[in-house]
Order: structure tokens, then C-alpha cells, then sequence
């Protein structure tokens, strides 16, 4: 019985994977089951067949690769690589030198020499694209060492040069990965409209071919409109993978969405559910993936902490203490925010013991530095800034308040050149695509032409009959070319047209987002100048005058700031007003300098607005 179950597997896969295009022969297997896959290796006889099998593995596992939920995954896809070149020593290995490179990248990373597996595997990406290999999950690793690395720009630029790449040469699988990494470095900058952007691409190319990562993809949106605020559409996104993933049994996703689950009802105040949520964590992660636990044990102690339940507090955040030093876990990765010092300093502060609670918030604080996330250190500082100014101490209050504003202006700039960027990495792929539907029309138009002079060559050789018939053959064959060829202007005008018509929805867009950058600045000065007034007449009933001109001060100056950003948000609305109001068609004397500065704005803000600057 044993022996018949054996053959049948290896009959299976042998089917499997010999029977099939050659083109999809390299393509792996995503969504294979691992452990399956590891059975039939167990019970592979032919090596061809061991190689194949290997190769599938190797593709699975890569995903987990160097990543924060990595736990022996490094080890396993290194001695599967370590089998697959020496049995290259007696097959004939597809691409065995860019494994190479990847058993390279590997060993770095067991030294933790990040930047050296970087390169490797880098390196090992481009053999791979000689051959045109669909390589989403080596792809997608890579992204963690450039976030140990701290190289956030390089990042963007190398999966951004991936990205055109493969739109133009294929395979599209692999632009999955792309999208999802450009995608995780906006998230990173905080700027949450380019990350979904990117995340939503991603994931409509994963639904093609890889069930887990798009999972995993919608888990990734979800959260990240969590972020945003946008819990509905949090909530909606949730709603569809959750029975997804409980359909597959992946208890990895299941954690991390609970964690999310359990924030966002939090936020809602609805503690008894998050603590609920913190509790499943536990129960389907079995203490598999440290960065998830951590992060359960540090929601369950916020919600505690808003309860003002302290004990149970402090018992969670000194457990995700212990797992967060023994895994040595960031603040900050890209699983999300570990905010065990933030934590520390809430419970301080409900305990009115100030002097540890300002050790810890600035300990978070400098800790966001480090990682460089642009989210943690506008969220700090805002802290800071409230936390000196309960403490009477206006100087170290306005010293944070002036760094979150200064922050917030460089991150305002920023943008813009990260949009630019996009937009014109937009413009090559439309350049690129134009190029590539050329090519294959005149790619047709030679086939028809070599197949035409066959044709007339060997009609010549034969009767008048033959002849004739080969005559009728070329004529028909010139119809359908023509046709084929009209077809491709069509199609190419078609495109054109649609990329048109998204650039008129960019538009509404963009200029809600100019709308929405001066608004952004008119609530956050009246909240930071509504604080300063309560701090003003504390001065004032203790009879601190000099400190009350002072921050009387700080409140002119944050209202001049409100009536210009004011003006900035009227000037917006007025230009798009005067642009949509119909023309009555009556001739009239008019400013041409006003005339030609209006449009010179309004013009202006329809470019931002298309190229999301």
C-alpha cells in the first residue's frame, strides 16, 4: 500500500510538471501547498524531477526570507539551495548561477552582513531576468534589507527601475512585487494615497497567481487605511480577506489582521473587543511569530492603559518587553509600529510619576529617528511638545512644537518630488508601451511580408493552377494583415483615450488634496494655538506675565500662519470656481496681466494635480 502511494505522488507531479508549455515549466508553483511540495521531494526517484520540485520550494520560501516573522525559514531555504547546486553537478540547472548568488545573499545574512546579502541578491535578480523568470518572492525580501540598511531612497529607486523594466520585458508577476515595496516606502513617508495607489496595483496582479500575497495584499490595504483614519474602508477590506484566510488556514495573515482588528477598536473605544482581538492573536499564532506577539501584547496593554487598569498594563508591556529585546525588534519595520517606550511612557504619565514618563517619550522619540519613520517622529513630537507644555515649561514645548513644524513643511516638500518622481516614471511606461505595441505591429507587417515572397517564390516554380491558388493565398493574407494592423491603431488609440480619461479623475483628486494641505495646517495651528490660550491664562492667573507675552506671542504668530493657509485654501476654491462657471459669450473689456495670471495658476494646480505634486 506504502509503495503504491509513492508512485502515485510521483506520478502526480511528474504530470504536473512535465506535461505542461514549456514557458510554464520555470514558473513555479505559488499556490502549492509547502508541506505537499516536501513530501513529493521526500518521494522524487528521478533528479530532473528533484530539481523542479526544488526550484518550487525554494520560490515559496523565499517570501519569508529575512523578514521580522522569519524564524527558520533562513536555514531551510539555504539547505534546499546548498541541494539544488550540487545536483547541478550532474543536471542541467536553469539559472543555477543566479541561485548561486541567492546561497551568497543567505550566508550574509546569517552574518547579518545586510548590505552584502543586498548586493547578492540584487545580483541575483538580474541573471534571473535574463531568462525572463517569474521571481515575485525573491523580489520582494530584498526590501527588508534596504529598510535594516536604512536606505529608504535607494529602495524606491531599484524597485522603481524594476518596475519599468518588467512593464516593458515581463514577466508582469514579477511588477506585483514591485508595486508592493514602492508602495511600502510611501507608507514609510506617511504619505498613505501613493502607498494604497501602489498596495491596490499589487494586489489585482497577485489575484492572477499567488493566493497568499494577494491575501496578504488586502490585509496590507486594510491596515494602512487604518492608519489613515478611513476605519470603514479598514473594516471593509478586513470583512473580505478574514474568511479568505480562515478558508486557507494561514494563521501567520489571521495574526497580524487580529493586531489590526484589535487597534482599530481601540481607537473606537471599544476595549472589551481589542482585548478580545489580542487574545485570538494568541491563540492562532502559538508563539510562532515573535514581531506578532510583541505587537498583541503591546495592544492589549494601550487598551488596558485606557481602561486605566495599570497592573494589567504594565504586566503585557513588560512581556512584549521580553520578546521585543530577545528578537532584538524595531520600533518600526514593516509589520508595522512596536511602540514599547510609548507605551511605557502612558502608563508614567497615569501614575503622574513625570520624570520616567519623559525618560521613555523621548526615548521613543529618538528611536523614530533612527529608523527614520517620518509618521513616529511627527506623532512624538506633537507629544513633546503637550507633554512640556502640561509641565509649565514653554521653552521645551515650543523648542518640539517648532520641530514638528518644521517636519511637517520638509515632509510637505518632499512629497511633491516623490510625485514628481511617479509621475514621471508614469510617462516612460506610457513611452514604453507606446514603443512595444510599434514594435509588434511592425513585427506583423514583416511576418506577412516574409510569408508573401515564400509564397511568390515557390508559386513560380509550379503550374499556372498552383500559381493561381498562391495568388488568392497572398491577396487573402494581405486583407487579414491590414486588418490586424488597423486593429493595433485602434487598440492603440483606445489606450491613449483611457489613459485621458484617468488623468481627468487625477484631477478632482489632486485638487482635494491641494484643498486638504492648508486645511491640514489651519486645524493643526487652531488645535496648537487653543492649547497655548489655556497655557496663557495659567500664566496669567499666576501672574507670569513675561511668560504670557511670550506665548501670546507664539498664538499671533500661529494665527498669521492660519490666515495664510486660509488664503491659500480661498485662492484654491476661487480659481476652480472661476474655471467651471459657464461663459455667457458676451465680449468685454478685460485685464490680460489678470487674465493670463489666473490661468497661469490655475494651470499650475491642474499639472500638480495630474502628476500628484
Amino acid at each position: 500500500m506504502d509503495t503504491f502511494f509513492k508512485k502515485s505522488v510521483i506520478l502526480i507531479f511528474s504530470l504536473f510538471l512535465f506535461h505542461q508549455k514549456p514557458a510554464k515549466a520555470q514558473d513555479g508553483c505559488y499556490n502549492c501547498r509547502i508541506d505537499s511540495l516536501e513530501h513529493a521531494l521526500e518521494l522524487a526517484e528521478s533528479d530532473p524531477l528533484k530539481v523542479k520540485l526544488l526550484m518550487m520550494v525554494i520560490d515559496l520560501r523565499m517570501s519569508a526570507v529575512a523578514s521580522e516573522s522569519a524564524t527558520k525559514s533562513d536555514s531551510l531555504v539555504m539547505l534546499d539551495v546548498q541541494s539544488l547546486i550540487e545536483l547541478s553537478k550532474s543536471q542541467n540547472v536553469k539559472n543555477i548561477e543566479a541561485y548561486k548568488c541567492v546561497l551568497a545573499g543567505l550566508q550574509f545574512l546569517k552574518k547579518k552582513d545586510y548590505i552584502g546579502a543586498q548586493k547578492s541578491f540584487i545580483e541575483s535578480v538580474t541573471l534571473f531576468d535574463k531568462t525572463h523568470k517569474k521571481i515575485p518572492r525573491i523580489l520582494a525580501p530584498i526590501r527588508y534589507m534596504f529598510n535594516i540598511a536604512g536606505n529608504q531612497e535607494d529602495r524606491l529607486r531599484f524597485y522603481t527601475d524594476k518596475l519599468l523594466y518588467y512593464l516593458t520585458n515581463g514577466p508582469v508577476e514579477n511588477t506585483a512585487s514591485c508595486y508592493h515595496c514602492i508602495g511600502g516606502y510611501y507608507l514609510f513617508k506617511a504619505d498613505y494615497n501613493m502607498a494604497l495607489s501602489n498596495y491596490i496595483k499589487a494586489a489585482a496582479i497577485y489575484k492572477t497567481f499567488d493566493k497568499k500575497a494577494y491575501q496578504n495584499d488586502l490585509g496590507v490595504i486594510a491596515t494602512t487605511y487604518s492608519e489613515w483614519g478611513n476605519y470603514d474602508k479598514a473594516l471593509e477590506y478586513f470583512n473580505v480577506v478574514i474568511p479568505l484566510i480562515k478558508h486557507e488556514y494561514d494563521n501567520s495573515t489571521l495574526a497580524f489582521i487580529y493586531i489590526n482588528l484589535s487597534e482599530i477598536n481601540r481607537k473606537l473605544k471599544n476595549f472589551g473587543r481589542a482585548i478580545q482581538y489580542c487574545d485570538s492573536t494568541f491563540a492562532v499564532n502559538r508563539n510562532q511569530t515573535p514581531i506578532y506577539m510583541a505587537s498583541a501584547y503591546l495592544e492589549k496593554a494601550f487598551s488596558y492603559l485606557d481602561l486605566n487598569q495599570l497592573k494589567d498594563a504594565l504586566e503585557n508591556l513588560d512581556t512584549a518587553k521580553k520578546i521585543i529585546e530577545a528578537h532584538l525588534l524595531k520600533v518600526y519595520s514593516a509589520s508595522g509600529a512596536m511602540e514599547l517606550d510609548y507605551g511605557y511612557y502612558r502608563y508614567f504619565i497615569n501614575l503622574k510619576n513625570y520624570t520616567e514618563a519623559g525618560k521613555y517619550l523621548k526615548s521613543a522619540y529618538e528611536k523614530s529617528i533612527e529608523v527614520k519613520s517620518n509618521k513616529l517622529q511627527l506623532k512624538y513630537l506633537r507629544e513633546l511638545s503637550l507633554f512640556y507644555g502640561a509641565q509649565n515649561n514653554s521653552e521645551r514645548a515650543h523648542y518640539y512644537s517648532a520641530k514638528y513644524f518644521n517636519l511637517f513643511d520638509e515632509l510637505e516638500k518632499e512629497q511633491s518630488s516623490f510625485k514628481v518622481a511617479q509621475y514621471e516614471n508614469e510617462k516612460k511606461e506610457i513611452q514604453q508601451n507606446d514603443s512595444i505595441n510599434l514594435l509588434k505591429q511592425q513585427s506583423v507587417i514583416q511576418s506577412a511580408t516574409i510569408k508573401t515572397n515564400k509564397t511568390i517564390l515557390w508559386g513560380s516554380l509550379i503550374a499556372i493552377l498552383i500559381i493561381t491558388i498562391s495568388l488568392f493565398i497572398v491577396i487573402r493574407q494581405y486583407s487579414l494583415n491590414r486588418k490586424t494592423l488597423l486593429s493595433l491603431r485602434e487598440t492603440q488609440h483606445q489606450l491613449i483615450h483611457a489613459e485621458k480619461m484617468a488623468s481627468l479623475g487625477e484631477l478632482t483628486a489632486g485638487i482635494a488634496h491641494e484643498i486638504q494641505n492648508p486645511l491640514n495646517f489651519v486645524n493643526n495651528f487652531s488645535k496648537v494655538s487653543n492649547e497655548l490660550i489655556d497655557e496663557m491664562k495659567d500664566e496669567l492667573a499666576a501672574g507670569n506675565l513675561q511668560l504670557a507675552t511670550e506665548i501670546a506671542e507664539d498664538v499671533k504668530q500661529n494665527l498669521e500662519k492660519i490666515n495664510h493657509h486660509g488664503k491659500r485654501a480661498d485662492a484654491i476654491v476661487k480659481g476652480m470656481l472661476q474655471h467651471s462657471r459657464t461663459s455667457s459669450g458676451v465680449k468685454e473689456p478685460t485685464d490680460i496681466n489678470a487674465l493670463a495670471d489666473e490661468y497661469l495658476r490655475l494651470a499650475y494646480h491642474g499639472l500638480r494635480a495630474k502628476d500628484k505634486s
